[in-house]
């Protein structure tokens, strides 16, 4: 007796209709009729670009390994394969059953004696596009609607927006648990992928590479032999080798794994996810490669990626989707590095635009710049001048000093912090078209400390001059003094005035803590204007400021407010956002100096109200 015809059976055929359709010509079997004891093979690439077969036989199928998804177990045949078992790299191998395609290669387990792996179905494959919307279209790397114009958000000079990259709490592997636990513990994950770090100092892959780890990559010192003005090739087919690249010019930094099909321009790759990051728009290119290494725990593949072959637009649960011939938009970055002594060295970088990877990106690969500086002395003075262009506010100028053995360090933590609030802030991402910097390198370790602060009276009335003495000490040099003066001006009432005298840093900080308000911004280009206004490390700043009741409401500052108006404005019957600002800034100076900067002293003055 036939089953009878359901609404099931009409939207099953309707999905495997629809995978068909994406299939073309490819001939496919459905995980349905993948049975235990079926010999078939793979196709990958274990040397060069050559693809080579491999044989597999089905042991069978575990059903909802996924939500709603299933992985067919094989075992790997041949001696190659026994010896070194399932290699990383071989993600997104297409797996054969006469001649039928039925899914790729994706998972495996840690310290197995028998190469026993996990195949992703085919059809979940072919619903990746349907499924993320992509359409083959460059996808947005945005994410998030800008928020009300109404609202204000806060930027803390000392302290970045949250990227999960970064965080080091989150356990190595996090996203790479996508699997089960299977008997005596151990689980059946997906392959790790080599991220060949190419160009790269040691110390850079070892520092940035734990931020890729936790996502089931192996970052590895490799080669790359492609560029940025490569020309487009399309010489890929199921088996061969394929990168998605994050960096690419004078260095490179890809994911090498394996294609499993084409049609026409449409690619699927990897079987499981890159990052699962979802709609992306990265480099895809060809891959060589040069070894296989094999490891007790898990072997993988040494590679180089080649020619650019076209976008990776999709990074989904069950594998990526790449378009042939399509070109990523990518942020160009430059970098120019003079010592004191050495021929001037320029780098040029191109990297993907995301607001998780992008400032990551630009960090690891100024770092990488900045190396040779490292090499050549150890107490620098470090020069720094640079311009973030964006499509639509006004471009973020840098310049600054840094001094003392962690220079380098203290600037890639500030362009790490700047880029993390231009991608992700509650207006943005904003749409950075190229990032320019230029970097002076002398042996070194200018540093003065405020050590003293005078001042010729303790009480003053409106129309007085207050006469500041400032003295610095360079520790290596005799102590200095600056001096400054300020009149000043009119009140109505008995007030006190303080001096916060001192570096940049310390003033800010004080400053933060005062009246955060400050810090609001309600608008990308509000936030770039507060960027654009931080303090230079090698100035010393003298404020002078009183007390006061006052609010920024909708980012505009209003200071000396009567009590009933403030009081109304901070009672939450106002409309727009309202913080409270504590200090009403009367003068503030700046005098650049040869040196960084360093400690704060607070003096206060008694104002007395003219009779």
């Amino acid at each position: 007796m036939k089953p009878p015809f359901t609404i099931f059976t009409f939207f099953s055929l309707f999905l495997f209709t629809t995978a068909l359709s994406f299939a073309g010509n490819v001939p496919i079997m459905p995980v349905g009729e993948v049975k235990s004891g079926m010999d078939g093979y793979g196709l990958t690439v274990f040397s060069g670009d050559s693809i080579e077969r491999f044989e597999v036989r089905i042991l069978g199928t575990l059903k909802n390994f996924l939500p709603k998804k299933d992985v067919i177990l094989a075992e790997l045949q041949g001696e190659k394969l026994r010896y070194t078992g399932v290699i990383g790299g071989m993600s997104g191998s297409p797996i054969y059953i006469d001649g039928r395609l039925i899914g790729a290669l994706a998972y495996g387990w840690q310290f197995a004696k028998e190469p026993i792996v996990g195949i992703t179905p085919i059809e979940q494959m072919l619903e990746i596009e349907k499924a993320s919307g992509a359409g083959g279209a460059a996808a947005p790397q945005g994410g998030g609607a800008p928020a009300a114009r109404t609202s204000a958000a806060v930027f803390n000079p000392f302290k970045p927006p949250a990227n999960f990259l970064l965080d080091d709490s989150l356990e190595t592997g996090r996203a790479a648990g996508a699997g089960s636990f299977a008997a005596g513990g151990a689980s059946l994950a997906r392959l790790q992928i080599p991220l060949i770090f190419s160009g790269f100092r040691p110390e850079i892959i070892e520092k940035y590479g734990k931020a890729f780890s936790r996502f089931g990559l192996i970052p590895l010192a490799g080669g790359s032999t492609g560029g940025a003005d490569t020309a487009i090739s399309a010489n890929v087919a199921p088996g061969s080798a394929v990168s998605a690249q994050l960096i690419r010019g004078d260095v490179s930094l890809a994911a090498t794994g394996t294609l499993t099909f084409r049609d026409g321009n449409r690619v699927l790759a990897f079987g499981h996810p890159f990052l699962h990051f979802g709609p992306v728009d990265f480099p895809l290119t060809a891959a060589e490669i040069v070894a296989v290494l094999p490891n007790v725990a898990s072997s993988f593949k040494i590679s180089n990626s080649t020619s650019p072959v076209g976008s990776v637009r999709t990074d989904h649960t069950s594998g990526i989707l790449g378009v042939i011939g399509a070109q990523p938009r990518m942020v160009p970055l430059k970098a120019s590095l003079r010592i004191a002594g050495l021929p001037e060295e320029t780098f040029s970088y191109e990297m993907v635009d995301h607001k998780l990877l992008s400032p990551v990106l630009a960090a690891l690969s100024i770092a990488n710049s900045l190396g040779p500086a490292g090499d050549a002395v150890t107490e620098q003075t470090l020069k720094v001048s640079g311009r973030i262009t964006t499509k639509d506010t006004p471009p973020v100028v840098i310049e600054n000093l840094y001094a003392g053995a962690s220079a380098s360090g203290e600037f890639i933590q500030q362009l790490l912090m700047m880029l993390q609030y231009l991608y992700n802030n509650s207006y943005g991402p904003a749409r950075i078209q190229e990032a320019d910097f230029s970097f002076e390198v002398s042996e070194g370790n200018p540093r003065a400390a405020v050590t003293e602060v005078y001042v010729d009276r303790d009480e003053v009335s409106p129309g007085d001059t207050i006469e500041i003495d400032v003295v610095l000490d360079p520790f290596l040099k005799a102590p200095f003094h600056e001096k400054f003066s300020f009149i000043v001006p009119d009140t109505e009432k008995d007030s006190k005035l303080f001096l916060l005298v001192g570096a940049a840093n310390y003033l800010t900080m004080t400053e933060f803590q005062i009246s955060p308000a400050r810090f609001l911004y309600t608008s990308l280009e509000h936030l770039v204007r507060l960027i654009n206004q931080s303090r230079r490390n090698d100035c010393l700043y003298v404020k002078v400021f009183r007390m006061d009741q006052g609010v920024v409401l909708a980012g505009r500052e209003m200071p000396e407010l009567p009590p009933s108006v403030y009081n109304l404005l901070r009672s939450g019957k106002s409309t727009g956002a309202t913080l409270p600002l504590n200090d009403y800034s009367l003068a503030e100076f700046a005098r650049r100096t040869d040196y960084v900067i360093s400690g704060l002293k607070v003096i206060q003055i008694d104002l007395k109200a003219r009779d």
